[in-house]
């Protein structure tokens, strides 16, 4: 479609050296496009976008319609087709935009006509990016109410031109559409109004007006805010960006003793102790660094010139992205710091009683976080754990116990926080001087906010109940071996009496008689005899301590002060040679209360484990004596600095007939009978590898009853 038909060239006429230039005859200026651009801005910012706008189209409709009204008097177009093409032309030929319309449809009979077409490096697009920037709607105004008017004048009909798409919003060239402007939607028929002569006057006096309205109702805005701010309980202040005071309400003058003759006078930090004064300056200097609202914990004087605590709620006051002031809130934080000293030491309490609580029950308590790391401990744990509660905190369970307890707890944390059902479970944890301590540990999910948070756990200690279990199968053990070791004495002692009362008259009737013949197989008969009787001497006494293991001993309790016994004794092994070469430490704690044991069968304990801890050192090292109170009894602790217990032996050193000596040195009976006699005392027994090396015996003697007189026990 063609647009350059008309010879634009004939209708232009310059005339240098008149000063004139005319165009179909009238007068016509060249006006610069940074000109139209100020005369856009000056429109916006004096009256607003929407009275700008409405100008600038106004003016454009005219300008189209009174070109069409010129080139019909001078161009006579040939065809309707022709005239219309010559509105793009003519903005061309001004410089305004370079018009491409690639639409026309004119139905003469019905009255309907559309056009549309593109402009590109539209002068007003360019002028509104430069001082605008970028746009949300369409601004080429003037082209817009120019094709409109132009367009209506050619057509003789009411036609609205609608830019939908504009290089000053971002597009890549501007889009329009001209029609009829019954067919626009109803959302672009107050175009119309655009059209219409513009009464600037009566504007500018209804926007005066409305201007005039709007200050009053500011006014009165402000006065209400003002005095809303008068009226608050709480201290409200304003602020000059130097810091100066512009304004205290009620509040704040009677609480601080200020007067609205003095306040401009002061400065914020003039207002708090001075220990704050640094503190409420560079606080000023946060705030315009920061331009938020911000808070600042201060104390004041009140007019009595007495300190109280207040946090200060400032925001900055913008003007032109410029800070002019302040403005802010002091609040007298005296209740509230109250309640948390009160809130903190209630919690404390409670977290004390607590603490007492589970101290008195002797449970070990633990929660596993969300992570399965530990997050409490009380005491007890801790204990358990070898760290104070603080130092536990945050660490997994690993790095306070074995590997094998740690994965018992891990497995049952998992199965607890996937929802699955748990079960009691042991776990074994190092005790004092390496003994074990066995816990039996109950758990569930801890549930804070009706959301499960982690695992609490429950330990229980049952090395005891454990102890007792051990103790029970091994009395029952003993009693049912006792039984079958008296048998066998029994049965033995007999035969074995005749064998040893045969060997003896044989080497009597060997003496009486006078040698006949070889002397060396004389000598080697009586040799025989003789290792005949040693040796049934030796069974003799094997049966005879198979006896006494299974004989129940009926012993007779005297009340023993077990320090002096335990010193007159070890001074009597001594004595008779029995630690020789060994070096004793004793430690006897002072002012140890009396047992009721037996004083022989007790010697015999002590004597027997003496001798087995010298035999462990082959005749030399040290042995470590103790004597110390322990709840219901008294502890003796013998502990020696040999190799200790193979793994699996301590478990079955009081079994009948288990040694670890040579043949021919142990029967296997010595710790057997120490461990019944013990019992019958009503004592307890144990044993274990001591951490510095070496093996340890600990038996724990019940106190002596009241009253001189000695229990009998059976």
């Amino acid at each position: 479609m063609r647009s350059d038909e008309l010879d634009f060239h004939a209708l232009i006429d310059f005339m240098p050296d008149s000063g004139a230039i005319r165009f179909c005859g009238r007068r016509a200026i060249l006006v610069h496009a940074d000109s139209m651009g100020a005369l856009r801005k000056e429109l916006v910012e004096t009256l607003g976008s929407e009275i700008a706008k409405v100008v600038l189209t106004r003016y454009g409709f005219s300008c189209g319609y009174e070109d069409a009204e010129l080139l019909a008097a001078y161009m006579h177009p040939d065809s309707l087709e022709e005239f219309i093409l010559g509105g793009p032309r003519t903005h061309m030929f001004s410089g305004i935009a370079e018009v491409a319309p690639d639409a026309l449809e004119l139905d003469h009979a019905s009255g309907r006509y559309r056009m549309s077409g593109r402009w590109r490096h539209s002068y007003e697009a360019e002028q509104h990016l430069r001082l605008f920037g970028r746009a949300d709607e369409p601004v080429c105004w003037t082209l817009t109410g120019y094709a409109s008017g132009f367009a209506s004048r050619v057509l003789q009909a009411d036609m609205i031109c609608v830019e939908t798409a504009c290089e000053g919003r971002g597009d890549p060239h501007c889009a329009w559409t001209l029609m009829n402007a019954s067919d626009c939607a109803p959302e672009l028929a107050g175009l119309r109004e655009y059209f219409k002569p513009l009464n600037l006057r009566d504007r500018l006096n209804l926007l005066e007006s409305r201007v005039h309205e709007r200050t009053r109702e500011l006014e009165a805005s402000e006065q209400r805010y003002r005095n809303l701010i008068e009226d608050l309980p709480e201290m409200a202040f304003a602020l000059h960006a130097s810091g100066r005071l512009l304004h205290l309400n009620k509040a704040a003058r009677l609480r601080l003793g200020v007067s609205e003759a003095r306040l401009h006078a002061l400065r914020l930090k003039d207002l708090v102790l001075p220990d704050y004064t640094a503190r409420a300056t560079a606080f000023l200097k946060e705030i315009a660094a920061r331009r938020s609202t911000t808070t600042l914990d201060l104390v004041m004087r009140d007019a009595a010139g007495l300190p109280f605590p207040v946090r200060l709620q400032v925001e900055p006051v913008l003007k032109d992205d410029r800070i002019v002031g302040y403005s802010g809130l002091a609040l007298d934080i005296s209740a509230q710091l109250e309640r948390e000293r009160e809130l903190t030491e209630y919690a404390r309490r409670i977290e004390s009683r607590e603490q007492q609580i589970q101290d008195v029950i002797n449970e070990a308590v633990y929660i596993l976080d969300g992570q399965g790391r530990l997050s409490f401990v009380n005491t007890r744990m801790a204990e358990l754990l070898g760290a104070a509660p603080e130092a536990a905190i945050g660490h997994a369970v690993g790095d306070f116990m074995p590997a094998s307890s740690a994965a018992r707890i891990e497995r049952d944390f998992a199965r607890r926080i996937a929802g699955e059902a748990g079960r009691p479970f042991e776990i074994a944890l190092s005790g004092r001087e390496g003994s074990s301590v066995v816990l039996e540990v109950n758990s569930t999910l801890f549930v804070g906010r009706d959301v499960a948070e982690g695992v609490i756990g429950v330990a229980r200690d049952i090395t005891a109940r454990r102890q007792m279990e051990r103790e029970l199968a091994q009395a029952n053990r003993l009693s049912a071996l006792g039984q079958f070791a008296s048998g066998v004495a029994h049965e033995i002692n007999n035969p074995l009496g005749l064998v040893s009362g045969y060997a003896e008259e044989l080497q009597a009737l060997l003496d009486q008689c006078t040698p006949l013949g070889d002397d060396r197989r004389l000598a080697q008969l009586r040799r025989g005899l003789a290792t005949i009787q040693q040796q049934a001497h030796r069974c003799k006494a094997i049966t005879a301590n198979l006896l006494a293991f299974s004989r129940r001993q009926s012993a007779s309790l005297e009340t023993v002060d077990v320090g002096l016994f335990v010193a007159e004794r070890l001074a009597f092994f001594n004595d008779a040679g029995l630690t020789r070469g060994v070096e004793l430490a004793v430690d006897i704690a002072p002012g140890l209360p009396q047992a009721g044991t037996s004083p022989a069968l007790l010697e015999q304990v002590l004597q027997n484990l003496i001798k087995n801890a010298c035999d462990a050192m082959n005749g030399s090292g040290r042995i470590d004596i103790a004597a110390r109170a322990v709840g219901e009894g008294i502890e003796i602790e013998i502990g020696d600095s040999g190799p200790g217990f193979a793994p699996g032996v301590a478990e079955r050193v009081f079994d009948p007939f288990f040694t670890t000596k040579p043949p021919g040195k142990g029967t296997g009976l010595g710790l057997s009978i120490c461990y019944a006699i013990i019992n019958e005392l009503g004592g307890r027994i144990a044993c274990g590898n001591r951490p510095q090396g070496g093996a340890w015996f600990r038996l724990v003697l019940p106190l002596a009853e009241d009253g001189p007189g000695a229990a009998k026990h059976d």
